[in-house]
């Protein structure tokens, strides 16, 4: 064999080699780049779920919160109507005519559990319509005189019997009664 046809052998030999080392580089870098994009599909795979899990649990927190806030407004706006009842009650009371004003107050004291004692009045009822509630009430086999001394209050009375005071302002009696009918009240005005 000649020189040339030897070194050509070897051209040709040292070349397939070069092809092959090349080619086998080749391979591995394409499983090596198929590996790091599966591994990073991987990764954005699991950020993704992740942000995904967080933000719907930030959403669920901020969900609960405003449904909270919801029915904290709801409740408020319940107590607030319900009150604005008692309230418009109170001032019915005060509003009644002087008849029915009396028989009211009268009723009262002689249901107050006392049958004698002195009554006090506001001032104002004490002048107007005292001495006829007093009167009224008396008459219903009572024992009661009026004061002359007053109470601070809208409306009402109270009486003292001794050691024993009994108040019967209208706000101490719509107050009374308030926790005992606002399941009532509640039923009537959210049902």
């Amino acid at each position: 064999m000649s020189i040339e046809k030897i070194t050509e052998k070897i051209l040709s030999e040292a070349q397939g080699y070069a092809d092959d080392a090349v080619a086998e580089a080749r391979k591995q870098e394409a499983e090596i780049i198929a590996k790091a994009q599966a591994d990073a599909d991987k990764i954005l795979l699991n950020v993704q779920n992740k942000i995904k899990a967080e933000s719907e649990k930030v959403f669920s927190r901020r969900n609960s919160l405003a449904q909270l806030e919801t029915r904290k407004m709801l409740l408020k706006a319940k107590q607030d109507a319900v009150n604005e009842c008692f309230e418009r009650a109170v001032a019915e009371v005060h509003n009644m005519d002087e008849e029915k004003y009396i028989e009211f107050l009268a009723d009262t004291l002689s249901d107050i559990g006392v049958k004698c004692g002195e009554v006090l009045f506001n001032a104002k009822d004490a002048e107007a319509v005292g001495e006829k509630v007093v009167v009224l009430a008396n008459e219903k086999g009572n024992n009661f005189c009026l004061s002359s001394k007053t109470i601070n209050a809208s409306g009402g009375f109270k009486v003292v019997a001794g050691k024993v005071e009994i108040t019967a302002t209208i706000e101490s009696i719509i107050e009374d009664i308030k926790e005992e009918i606002t399941p009532d009240v509640v039923k009537a005005l959210f049902e």
